[in-house]
């Protein structure tokens, strides 16, 4: 048969071979869609900036959370509840730390929040999100109650309980009376700052964190991943202050010692 004759359906065989490529070609195409999408991870996003973590971007998914701030990147994941890894994107080094060793130095400054009693009510974000507000108050005499903390939280936001619990963890806040805080003023300064007992007062308040958006979306999982190509640094000093993640004695020279500019 030549390329001109006509087969049954009306087709030439050059047609029928230039229609077998397309439907190759689109095949191969739906498929790497789908692998795409698989790829992909629904996740929730908030942006944060207080006394805590600063500026920061926290992601929570099924798998754990990521925070990033000026400092760099912290990766939970909920497969390995007891560690924590921090990453240096400017030397592309992490460090491996225990959970447990994380949050007591993101938190030795502040004293466990002490409350007697709750109020709640609804609570509309500047962005649109609905959220509840979270009113603790502390008993300090009979009868006379003393405002010690204000908590945004979200309520049934979607994030697995372990994760919402390292959340919390974070946050100082128990689960069970908070939700998911996303955002919380407090009524008590940090340890360094005051050792006496706690009294109340108006010039004590403190920004721990003030949400500024919050958002559900998809994420590529590699955003919820360690780089391939970071290696582990030795120690925190290594983290932050090495080239490549062994601390050298250049490098602390370079970090110490600044060249004097030349005068014009």
């Amino acid at each position: 048969m030549k390329s001109w004759e006509v087969i049954s359906d009306g087709s030439t065989p050059k047609f029928m071979r230039r229609r077998a490529l397309a439907i190759s070609v689109t095949s191969a195409f739906l498929c790497a869609s789908a692998g795409a999408y698989a790829a992909n991870e629904r996740v929730l996003t908030f942006t944060l900036e207080g006394d805590l973590l600063d500026a920061a971007e926290v992601v929570l998914s099924d798998k754990g959370m990521k925070i990033t701030s000026r400092l760099g990147s912290m990766f939970w994941f909920a497969d390995k509840p007891k560690e924590c890894f921090l990453a240096n994107p400017e030397n592309q080094t992490y460090f491996k730390q225990t959970t447990e060793e994380y949050v007591k130095d993101l938190r030795e400054d502040y004293r466990p929040l002490k409350y007697d009693r709750l109020e709640r009510k609804p609570k509309t974000l500047a962005d649109g999100t609905k959220a509840e507000m979270v009113t603790a108050f502390l008993t300090i005499e009979k009868g006379k109650d003393v405002k010690v903390a204000e908590v945004t939280c979200l309520k049934n936001s979607g994030v697995t309980p372990a994760v919402n619990q390292m959340w919390c963890t974070i946050m100082g806040l128990p689960q069970k009376d908070f939700s998911l805080p996303i955002g919380s003023f407090q009524n008590a300064r940090k340890v360094w700052r005051l050792n006496e007992a706690f009294r109340g007062g108006k010039d004590r308040w403190l920004n721990v964190a003030l949400v500024k958006k919050v958002a559900k979306k998809s994420v590529e999982d590699r955003v919820l991943k360690i780089p391939t190509n970071y290696k582990q640094a030795k120690d925190m000093a290594s983290l932050y202050l090495s080239a490549d993640g062994s601390l050298k004695e250049n490098d602390l020279a370079d970090f110490f010692i600044s060249t004097p500019k030349k005068k014009k």
